[in-house]
């Protein structure tokens, strides 16, 4: 059966504050669904097993790449610069 712990119980598991916690749920270094439950509004349960691969190194789905797509623009004056797709200004 598996096992799920509240922030309280997952804070003195791993060694991290309580705050650190709800800090890391905000940066979704928790991803919702993966790492953590709602059942209620201000309930949070951590599925233990799922904790036990983030803390082996297994990282988050989400954010995988956390910049931009860039392409390079060939200049013969200023080699390697960078323009970001997304951004209506280009440098």
């Amino acid at each position: 059966m598996e096992e799920y712990l509240t922030v309280k119980e997952l804070s003195a598991r791993i060694k991290l504050a309580k705050q650190t916690i709800y800090n890391m749920i905000h940066k979704k270094e928790f991803v919702l669904n993966k790492h953590y439950y709602k059942p209620k509004a201000k309930i949070i349960l951590f599925k233990w097993s799922a904790i036990e691969k983030w803390l082996e190194g297994d990282s988050p789905d989400l954010n995988e790449s956390s910049s931009y797509p860039t392409q390079e623009i060939e200049d013969h004056n200023t080699p390697n610069i960078h323009k970001n797709p997304n951004s209506s200004i280009n440098i």
